[in-house]
């Protein structure tokens, strides 16, 4: 498959710079030249883009795709069953597609469900994003999300649990250093230490070692310390984060992906858990002003939904975006963290619309550097050269 799509404004490289009177040129689904109108080849098809904006492909870095995002997403678990979740997450697969999210990263799935999903769309079997998978989280026995969780105890089952996960096909070894706030009814608060200093290292080690990356749920700031002095390559969450731990990432090269959106759901709609509300409601401003704060320092910040959560339907990578321009009026740094940095983080070719990254991108009506509401305005979605028609 090659092509050139011309009569298009890009948002190029990772600076999001717009190039107009410049087309992209498509050889086996990667971007192999953008380059000037008046510099065409011949003898290779032209498409005509329409004067339509050129964005990279979003990228939603935390996704639970087997959950419902309903009020209780373990009840709807419960009632449903393994076949029921399976399809549930499949079906999901096409609509990430249509939205623009051409990459989507699955960190905690029960009976790996996810890892199965990711298998077909590789396979071609199934339409959807490009899927990294974790499959089940590494917990401590009762720890946080016990549903999908593969538990450990200690040095020895915690190298046996992530060699696990690499064998079952794991693209992306997930743990939970803290609690949670929703997860186990009782007997777990954000502030619980869960996963030790020791089993972290050892799986970090070894998830390194065969070139995954490691995330962590951390949300108390023991647990924070803890995985980013065991070497984790992405804090999901990171409400209690300060200046010492935030220097602690800028020297380890540690990325922050908040899910800011997730917390202000549960913190404030009606159906939720009683016991989940209650603890969103006493963090959810701490979790706002350490945004704020650092969101400008030297650490790569990545968008990630927590879509499937409690009342955060799929996808919901709009509404997290929107919810940290609130908060950080930029909108091309907020636009990044969906696509540059994203990239970055998953330090995979993609996220950006530039030479020799995957030929993920979408066309839109308007500049979503004007306004992050541009987003819905999709026109065409192209995954790896292949177009998506948006329906």
């Amino acid at each position: 498959m090659e092509y050139i799509l011309k009569n298009i404004q890009i948002l190029y490289g990772e600076n999001l710079q717009l190039k107009t009177n410049y087309a992209v040129w498509i050889k086996d689904g990667y971007i192999i030249n953008v380059l000037p109108e008046d510099r065409l080849p011949e003898n290779i098809k032209i498409y005509d883009g329409g004067g339509k904006y050129v964005l990279p492909g979003l990228i939603d870095l935390h996704v639970h795709m087997m959950w419902d995002g309903s009020h209780n997403p373990v009840a709807t678990l419960e009632s449903e069953g393994y076949e029921q979740m399976l399809i549930r997450a499949v079906s999901y697969c096409r609509t990430y597609l249509q939205n623009g999210i051409t990459t989507v990263r699955d960190i905690g799935s029960v009976d790996d469900i996810a890892l199965h999903v990711a298998r077909s769309i590789n396979r071609g079997l199934i339409d959807g994003p490009t899927l990294i998978a974790s499959g089940k989280t590494l917990t401590m026995t009762g720890g946080h999300d016990p549903f999908w969780a593969r538990f450990i105890d200690g040095k020895e089952e915690a190298l046996k649990g992530v060699r696990e996960q690499i064998f079952k096909g794991a693209e992306v070894i997930k743990i939970s250093s803290t609690g949670g706030v929703y997860g186990r009814t009782e007997g777990e608060e954000v502030g619980h230490v869960e996963l030790n200093l020791d089993e972290q290292k050892v799986i970090c080690d070894e998830a390194h070692k065969f070139g995954l990356k490691v995330a962590s749920h951390a949300i108390g700031r023991e647990g924070i310390y803890n995985s980013i002095t065991a070497g984790v390559d992405t804090i999901e969450h990171g409400h209690f984060l300060d200046d010492e731990l935030v220097s602690m990432m800028e020297k380890r090269g540690t990325a922050w992906i908040p899910t800011l959106y997730v917390y202000q759901q549960i913190a404030k709609q009606e159906g939720i858990p009683d016991y989940a509300k209650r603890k969103a409601e006493e963090i959810v401003d701490i979790h706002s002003n350490a945004f704020k704060q650092f969101f400008d320092r030297d650490i790569l910040v990545g968008a990630g939904s927590d879509a499937g959560s409690p009342k955060t339907p799929h996808p919901t990578l709009l509404e997290e975006l929107k919810a940290m321009h609130d908060l950080v009026g930029d909108t091309k740094e907020i636009l990044k963290t969906a696509t540059v940095n994203a990239g970055k983080i998953l330090g995979y070719k993609v996220g950006q619309v530039k030479e020799n990254y995957e030929a993920d991108f979408l066309l839109l009506d308007r500049n979503p550097l004007d306004h992050l509401d541009h987003l819905k305005d999709i026109k065409q979605v192209y995954k790896k050269g292949k177009l998506f028609s948006k329906c």
